[in-house]
């Protein structure tokens, strides 16, 4: 291990072997404007020279608050070279929140962004706090406190330190989403990334990379987020990749199309809207599909559009995509492995075999990692070479979350099968007994909804009643349709749902929730999981009224 490259010796490298090649792609409208390697590099040294004149000393923190664009990972570059320690916040916090993880972390500096709101959250950030603010964004907030990039660094040479860490140092402090409570700190050394891109992509044949310098990725989801820092960012250091963004949500589309990346990660929303784009645009697919001597150029066609059609590495991940889903999308060539993991394993435990992809299931663990199951409690259990050291300032937490063996303990339940394969059931934590003392675990439950588009949010609920009820939050199609139409599509998902469950799991009703279910009104986690603990302080005292109700179908 010691003589892997650190995330800065790839840098380097990457700025004397190829200082000419394209790294990053911003997008502005039509047109893309390429940065190399040597341009990138350079720019984040004088920023290096800027931070080290403000004060800082190696080791401090420095935070980043914007959506992404090409300034972030110069931001980030700069902020590894010079020896400082990253802490990413996400774009979408509100004030309390983005106040809160400003304390925790303790940076002393921070870059600010392409942001949609910016008035909001300001004074959540310390007044003495030193800011370099990004260029301004098109449809982006305007930042009035700070300093400008350009000049921040007009009189900045490129700093000349060439400071190399070790693979036991610090990179990362990446905070959780808060989904049961206050956001944790992952610190992450920089031995992670290195022992998962080195040690695991030489050995894993899942890892479908193309050759050096021609692995290209699109960058959509938010950096601050363990999963694009893993995939996008040190991947395309540690395999010579060239990074391209999304202007904005509805340059999406349009931006896929131009990249067609060869390594893409998906949620199972964006696959969601993906296929259902393709179904609303092209109906007669599966008569197309079998039509031998058209079917090839129909594939190559939708996967054009949809900007795969160079797809070598598919990846889907955050929480399970329906079966359903993934055949569809090999019905097209596109083949999806799904992945499981979590922020404290740099986002990747498990992932599916691309030769041998098993449909509910998560996939098989990494050559090099561990897992096993608690017999107690059903618990997954994980070890590898990649996990993080501790959380922020918080060692009795740290103890409490690692077995005698050192094993993690992931909070979730799962069950392994003879080959390896790991299907996920839930969240200890989720679990909750009924009024029968019969145990529920909602997640298994609820992905069974997830090909009903009407529904954008559920949640099972029940704790003490006879059985459970779902809790719903429609989708923006659902404006489409009268609520007879709804009713009608969601009792028909409920009784197929149902069928499929024992008696005992099975769902009393639906009851269609008008609150708004959003970050703001603190049900929602900044990457759209639900806070179950506040749904349950929210709504707990109407399951009784909800569940005595004669219908099926309940608006609340």
């Amino acid at each position: 291990m010691n003589s892997y490259p650190t995330l800065v010796d790839k840098l380097y490298e990457l700025q004397s072997n190829l200082p000419n090649e394209i790294f990053l792609r911003q997008p502005y409208g039509d047109q893309w404007k390429g940065f190399t390697y040597n341009e990138v590099i350079t720019e984040a040294l004088r920023l290096v020279s800027g931070m080290k004149a403000s004060g800082l000393q190696r080791g401090d923190k420095v935070g980043i608050y914007s959506k992404n664009c090409y300034q972030w990972i110069i931001a980030e570059a700069a902020i590894m070279l010079g020896g400082f320690i990253t802490v990413p916040y996400y774009a979408s916090l509100t004030g309390d929140s983005l106040k809160k993880v400003i304390e925790l972390s303790g940076i002393k500096f921070l870059f600010v962004g392409k942001l949609d709101n910016w008035e909001n959250t300001k004074n959540a950030i310390p007044y003495d706090m030193p800011i370099v603010k990004f260029y301004p964004y098109k449809g982006s907030a305007e930042v009035d406190r700070g300093i400008d990039w350009d000049d921040f660094i007009k009189d900045q040479q490129a700093d000349t330190e060439n400071f190399r860490p070790s693979l036991d140092d610090t990179w990362a402090i990446f905070f959780t989403s808060g989904t049961t409570g206050v956001p944790k700190g992952v610190v992450v050394p920089y031995a992670a990334p290195a022992n998962l891109w080195i040690q695991q992509g030489a050995k894993h044949h899942s890892f479908t990379m193309t050759d050096p310098g021609k692995n290209t990725f699109i960058s959509y989801l938010p950096l601050n987020h363990i999963a694009e820092q893993s995939l996008v960012v040190t991947g395309s250091i540690y395999h010579e990749g060239q990074v391209s963004f999304v202007e904005s949500l509805y340059t999406f589309a349009k931006n896929m199309a131009d990249v067609q990346p060869s390594i893409f990660l998906g949620v199972p929303n964006i696959w969601n809207k993906l296929m259902q784009g393709v179904i609303k645009k092209t109906p007669q697919l599966d008569a197309l599909l079998r039509m031998p001597k058209a079917a090839e150029k129909v594939k190559e066609k939708i996967r054009m559009a949809i900007g795969l059609n160079n797809s070598k590495l598919v990846i889907s991940g955050a929480s399970a995509l329906p079966s359903s889903t993934i055949k569809w999308f090999q019905k097209i060539g596109v083949y999806i492995q799904e992945t499981y993991g979590m922020t404290e394993a740099i986002g990747l435990v498990i992932l599916q075999p691309s030769n041998d992809i098993r449909f509910d299931s998560t996939g098989k663990c990494l050559e090099e990692g561990q897992i096993k199951i608690n017999l107690d409690n059903n618990e997954v259990l994980v070890k590898n070479s990649w996990m993080f050291t501790e959380y922020y300032n918080e060692p009795e937490l740290t103890a409490a979350c690692f077995t005698e063996d050192g094993f993690y303990k992931t909070g979730d339940t799962g069950v392994l099968d003879v080959d390896g394969y790991l299907t996920i059931k839930g969240r200890v934590k989720d679990t909750f007994k009924t009024a029968k003392g019969l145990f529920i675990v909602p997640a298994p439950i609820e992905n069974r909804f997830a090909s009903n588009e009407l529904i954008e949010q559920i949640c099972v609920v029940g704790l003490e009643l006879p059985r459970p009820i779902g809790l719903i939050k429609l989708s923006q199609l659902s404006k489409t349709l009268s609520m007879e139409e709804i009713k009608d599509s969601l009792m028909a998902t409920l009784n197929k749902v149902n069928n499929q469950l024992q008696i005992y799991e099975r769902l009393n009703k639906l009851v269609v929730i008008s609150d708004d279910w959003t970050l703001e009104s603190g049900i929602l986690t900044p990457t759209n999981k639900i806070k179950r603990n506040i749904i349950q302080e929210t709504y707990k005292e109407l399951y009784e009224k909800w569940y005595e109700s004669a219908n099926k179908f309940v608006l609340a």
